[in-house]
């Protein structure tokens, strides 16, 4: 079943506001991992662990560059859902 971008961005919401000690209300399609939080370098990996385990995907290294906001990372995830 693929998901629609709106529920990618709503459990990746979830997921990033549990990761991040963020209130969901502070998750927006706008939101810099590396400047809009407290995430280190670790805290994203494990990110992409789970979102990789929950879509049944992979996100090669080189990509991760490329995934600095959420609304990269949801459209990746739409894109290359299984």
């Amino acid at each position: 079943m693929a998901f629609t971008k709106e529920q990618i961005y709503e459990q990746l919401a979830k997921e990033a506001a549990n990761r991040f000690s963020l209130k969901k209300e502070k998750i927006s399609p706008a939101l810099n991992f590396a400047k809009d939080t407290s995430a280190d370098s670790i805290d994203v990996v494990e990110l992409v662990l789970e979102i990789e385990d929950e879509y049944n995907l992979e996100i090669p290294d080189n990509e991760l560059d490329s995934l600095a906001t959420m609304q990269e990372l949801v459209d990746y995830v739409y894109v290359h859902q299984a």
